[in-house]
């Protein structure tokens, strides 16, 4: 049985991850692009790949934390990335994103996976 505190912490936790999440996958397609693995002219491709990644991660999560619904639940947080995602680039740079449409498509890509891989039914195993 899960009790208040588990939930208050879950949502603690999740705070933390996604931007840690976002901020590992940054650093990642930063050691690509000055190892020269990637050329910096696919910087765009770079930041679209990370973002679905970690959309993926957290719409997983969602869809495996639901009781039902996970498939919205999925994408919800998913949407909720994208917000996070655009409010933290106005609050730290103080501008909007110019080109969001590539990062949307990316993050809503990223989240309709995670969310049918982790809405996808359970087989009742019976051990012997």
């Amino acid at each position: 049985m899960k009790t208040k505190t588990s939930k208050k912490s879950f949502w603690i936790v999740l705070l933390i991850a996604i931007p840690a999440l976002t901020i590992l996958a940054a650093f990642g397609g930063a050691k690509l692009i000055l190892s020269g693995a990637v050329p910096e002219s696919k910087l765009e491709l770079t930041v679209c790949i990370a973002v679905g990644l970690v959309a993926l991660v957290l719409s997983l999560i969602g869809a495996y934390r639901a009781k039902q619904k996970k498939f919205i639940w999925g994408i919800a947080f998913a949407a909720g990335y994208i917000v996070i995602l655009m409010l933290s680039n106005l609050l730290f740079f103080g501008e909007g994103y110019g080109a969001i449409l590539p990062n949307v498509i990316a993050v809503m890509t990223g989240g309709v996976i995670g969310s049918m891989i982790g809405a996808g039914k359970r087989r009742n195993r019976k051990h012997a």
